[in-house]
C-alpha cells in the first residue's frame, strides 16, 4: 500500500510555520521537505502537529537519528512560541540578534515600541535611554539591546532549548 500524499492545506501550513526555511534553528536553509517526527508507519496519518519542515540534509539527518525526536518536537515547538507570540518584526529583531552575537543594540525610528510590543513586554528587549537621536528638538530613533533574559532566549533559540 502507498503511502497518501500530504495535503496541500497541511503542507502549507507546516512550511509557512517554519517560514519555508529548515526548522532547525542553526540551519535555517531552503528548500524544506515535509518530515514526520513520529514515523508515518507508526502513525498513519499526516498531521500539522507531527510534520516540521527540513532541508534535505537536516532531513537525512533525522531520518538516521543523527536529530532526534525529542529535538525535533523542540524546534516545532519553539515555532509555534515565536511564530504565536512575536509579529514579524519581533522575529527579525530576534534572528538579527542570534545571528551577531556581538550586536549590542538595534536602532529604530520613534513610534517602533508598537511593532516591538510584546519583545518589551516580556522583558526580552529593552529600550536605552541614553541612546537617543535627535534632529533639532525632535527625537527621530530609539535603541533597543537584549535583557539578560533576552540573551538566554535567543541562546535557548539558536540552540534549540524549549523556549518558555
Amino acid at each position: 500500500m502507498s503511502r497518501p500524499a500530504i495535503p496541500k492545506d497541511i503542507e502549507r501550513a507546516v512550511k509557512t510555520e517554519a517560514g519555508h526555511r529548515c526548522a532547525i534553528p542553526a540551519c535555517k536553509q531552503t528548500p524544506v521537505e515535509l518530515h514526520h517526527i513520529e514515523p508515518f508507519s507508526k502513525v498513519q496519518e499526516h498531521t500539522l502537529e507531527n510534520l516540521i519542515a527540513l532541508c534535505p540534509n537536516c532531513h537525512a539527518r533525522a531520518d538516521k537519528g543523527e536529530i532526534d525526536k525529542q529535538s525535533l518536537l523542540i524546534c516545532k515547538s519553539n515555532l509555534s512560541v515565536l511564530n504565536g507570540r512575536y509579529n514579524e518584526t519581533e522575529r527579525r529583531v530576534l534572528k538579527k540578534f542570534a545571528s551577531e552575537p556581538d550586536l549590542e543594540k538595534i536602532t529604530f525610528p520613534t513610534g517602533f515600541d508598537i511593532l516591538l510590543h510584546y519583545l518589551i513586554a516580556d522583558g526580552i528587549i529593552e529600550k536605552l535611554d541614553d541612546a537617543r537621536f535627535f534632529i533639532g528638538n525632535d527625537l527621530v530613533h530609539l535603541s533597543y539591546r537584549l535583557t539578560a533574559l533576552g540573551k538566554q532566549f535567543v541562546s535557548n533559540m539558536k540552540a534549540a532549548i524549549e523556549l518558555d
